[in-house]
């Protein structure tokens, strides 16, 4: 039986990933806060940005009482994705809601992947803490429409 402790494989996997997906959001948003020109959108930017740090914090504490290797950054396709955010943002002249919109895309990539893990380690003992941060992702993800919507 998987314990806290003692995490199945494919378990181990699914917050190794999620890990290095909360890294890229954190990452995200607070590079983007400071290219925004809406206070608003900024000081919200930094905040979720934090909240990203914090779901990161406590998978990777998972990862340390089972004794695995904590992912150190994120990932390939969230570089990526920052570089685009970016260059976007550029041509668009730092317009925040082409900025928002991007985040929002973002938003949904990371609760399609919660959403996934979640599927895949039905029962497992991190699954209420899953929850809690999948809760968080789509609570930022309706902010940030209402942001858009604002700014439109």
């Amino acid at each position: 039986m998987e314990t806290i402790r003692d995490l199945d494989k494919e378990t181990i996997n699914g917050i190794e990933k999620l890990c290095k997906l909360n890294h890229d959001s954190a990452e995200g948003y607070l590079s983007a806060a400071d290219e925004m020109t809406s206070d608003v959108v900024a000081d919200t930017f930094r905040v979720t940005s934090k909240e990203r740090e914090r779901q990161r914090d406590q998978l990777a504490t998972c990862l340390g009482v089972n004794h695995e290797k904590i992912p150190s950054g994120g990932t390939a396709l969230g570089t990526a994705h920052r570089w685009w955010l970016d260059a976007r943002a550029a041509l668009n002249g730092h317009d925040d809601e082409v900025v928002l919109i991007e985040a929002a895309r973002g938003e949904k990539a990371i609760e399609d992947e919660y959403e996934d893990v979640l599927v895949k380690t039905a029962g497992s003992p991190l699954n209420e803490l899953l929850q809690r941060h999948l809760e968080s992702i789509k609570s930022s993800r309706r902010r940030l429409e209402r942001l858009k919507e604002m700014n439109a």
